[in-house]
């Protein structure tokens, strides 16, 4: 008798809550319909992601009838499923389809992700991977804890809105659900207030020193020109609210307030105890 092949234990960060090995693997590329159980809208959202996820495999189309199971990946939103509003199951295998139930849209986007880890690395890249086939198993997952975050510090080194995005995406793709955004520090400001125009007009800047060691950049010299930095403008802060927002993250602005605000007298001396005009700190201390 020929015993069933068992998958190794996938590679999953963070690890699920619960996975049950089962026999056989799951072809994708048989996948003939992303079928929405109720067609509501945050099914529709997650079908979107498995099908451009999955373009390079094949066209497949969405649909919400329901009828034969085999060969489809099956989305469902049931609010009377005991699990985490952030949690869900995952199928693979069971009648040759694969099912992603959860109880609320952000279970079915941290499902997606799981199911996006259980791929060929080829797909990441957009290009048809060799190998199509996933394990097949069973995933119930929920998140240990409610605020799950990372930092950005962009006041000491300036990121544009495109790498603000490409982070984001990475700890969506981690099932982390706020971005800390480090907008202010002596170093630069970088948030635009239009009451307040110097602090992108000079606060934004400082002398570049990024081609020495961080804890030896030494201060502004006399006529020395800022010429590192940039802000964001309130366009841009809400485009990336809202494109953090459609990833289940949200966004901490955090501006340092009355510590760490040298780059604020650089602009408006005035509202320093004894009014000197200081440059932008172009390193982490005064020597």
């Amino acid at each position: 008798m020929v015993q069933a092949r068992l998958m190794p234990d996938p590679n999953l960060i963070p690890l699920p809550s619960s996975i049950k090995k089962l026999p056989g693997e799951f072809d994708t590329q048989l996948i003939t319909f992303i079928v929405l159980k109720n067609n509501s809208k945050g099914e529709k959202n997650c079908a979107k992601l498995f099908q451009g996820y999955l373009k390079p495999i094949g066209d497949i189309s969405i649909s919400s009838m329901k009828e034969t199971q085999e060969n489809q990946l099956i989305i469902e939103i049931d609010t009377s499923f005991q699990i985490d509003t952030e949690g869900y199951s995952l199928l693979i295998g069971k009648d040759n389809a694969i099912y992603l139930i959860a109880s609320a849209a952000s279970g079915l986007f941290y499902g997606f992700h799981t199911f996006r880890q259980l791929c060929d690395m080829s797909l990441e890249s957009g290009i048809k991977p060799k190998n199509t086939t996933i394990p097949n198993c069973e995933i119930r997952d929920a998140p240990r804890f409610s605020y799950r975050g990372m930092h950005l510090d962009v006041s000491r080194h300036f990121f544009d809105v495109g790498f603000i995005k490409t982070y984001i995406d990475m700890i969506a793709f981690h099932k982390m659900n706020v971005f800390h955004w480090h907008l202010t520090d002596d170093n630069g400001w970088r948030i635009e207030i239009k009451k307040y125009p110097g602090l992108t007009d000079k606060s934004a800047w400082r002398v570049d020193r990024t081609r020495e060691p961080w804890k030896e950049w030494a201060p502004i010299k006399p006529n020395e020109s800022p010429t590192y930095g940039g802000f964001y403008t309130q366009d841009e802060i809400k485009e990336v609210v809202k494109y953090a927002s459609k990833r289940n993250i949200t966004v901490i602005p955090e501006i340092e307030m009355p510590g760490h605000t040298s780059e604020v007298f650089a602009a408006y001396p005035a509202l320093s105890c004894n009014k000197n005009i200081v440059p932008v700190n172009p390193g982490s201390y005064w020597p």
